[in-house]
């Protein structure tokens, strides 16, 4: 029986690390070591950059709009950089138009949201699923950030350096480096070099 579990978890080792390289030679930069766990989705890979040592958990979906939907005219260059030695825990999405940029040294939990673009929904003769995406502004997320499990991260938001966002916050506005922000909205409660 110990050797059927050792047998399991070694095929399971190499069957990780063949995925791994399957998609890090179909992103447009991908740094070395790392990993990326089963069920990860990304609809057009040839828009992300990974540093060295990314790891990526689970089941996490990339999803990168190249057009705004209903207008094949206007095309967009969306791009998701992600920093060295970050980790994304399990179940994440990061939605990009435009620009999601994630610092070196950021640790990102599971369930969270990172979107720089919407839904629009001005028009009342279509559904919202059928109108045109926006992006109000780029995501950044600076080195060193801490973003708690079931948080989402709204467009134009600037997470600053060593930052903690706490669990299941709604990030709409910049966070200062060093600071600590929850709730929902996302508010700042600690100066974390008090």
């Amino acid at each position: 029986m110990k050797f059927l579990h050792y047998l399991f978890n070694f095929i399971s080792r190499l069957a990780r690390r063949f995925m791994t390289d399957v998609y890090k030679s179909s992103f447009a930069e991908a740094g070395k070591g790392g990993s990326i766990g089963y069920g990860f989705k990304a609809n057009y890979p040839q828009y992300v950059y990974l540093g060295s040592d990314v790891e990526i958990n689970d089941n996490c979906w990339i999803s990168l709009a190249v057009n705004t939907q209903n207008d094949a005219e206007v095309l967009c260059k969306p791009k998701v950089r992600i920093g060295s030695r970050s980790y994304i825990g399990r179940f994440a999405t990061i939605a990009c138009m435009q620009e999601v940029t994630i610092g070196n040294d950021v640790l990102i939990s599971d369930r969270v949201y990172i979107g720089d673009c919407y839904h629009g929904f001005d028009r009342t003769d279509l559904p919202i699923k059928d109108q045109n995406l926006y992006s109000p502004g780029a995501v950044v997320i600076d080195d060193g950030a801490w973003i708690g499990i079931g948080v989402a991260i709204l467009p134009n938001v600037h997470i600053g350096r060593n930052a903690v966002i706490g669990a299941n916050s709604v990030v709409r506005c910049d966070v200062p480096d060093y600071h600590a922000v929850a709730g929902v909205p996302a508010r700042i409660i600690r100066d974390l070099r008090e």
